[in-house]
């Protein structure tokens, strides 16, 4: 019994981590980081600086750069669905 055991358990944990795609795995090729086609929302404010999931994490990292003397001034324009603020600068 016990080595029935030993034989028929490392076959199953092998078939169920298969299913379950624990296995060896394929490394995913990483895309190039672009910026969204967005345009920007003023004259002036033409450079992306990334996105937030919220309009007041997108005012806190455009006021953030203000303060460290990295831009003027910043707009956060929501992208599409409404669920993403993008952060645009004019520097």
């Amino acid at each position: 019994m016990k080595t029935r055991v030993r034989m028929v358990l490392p076959a199953l944990l092998v078939s169920a981590a298969a299913v379950l795609g624990v296995g060896v795995t394929v490394p995913a090729v990483a895309a190039p980081q672009t910026a969204p086609s967005l345009r920007p929302l003023a004259d002036g404010q033409d450079v992306y600086r990334g996105w937030y999931f919220t309009k007041e994490t997108c005012r806190d990292a455009g006021d953030a750069g203000i303060a460290r003397g990295h831009w003027d001034n910043y707009s956060c324009a929501p992208g599409k669905g409404g669920f993403l603020h993008h952060l645009w600068t004019n520097r």
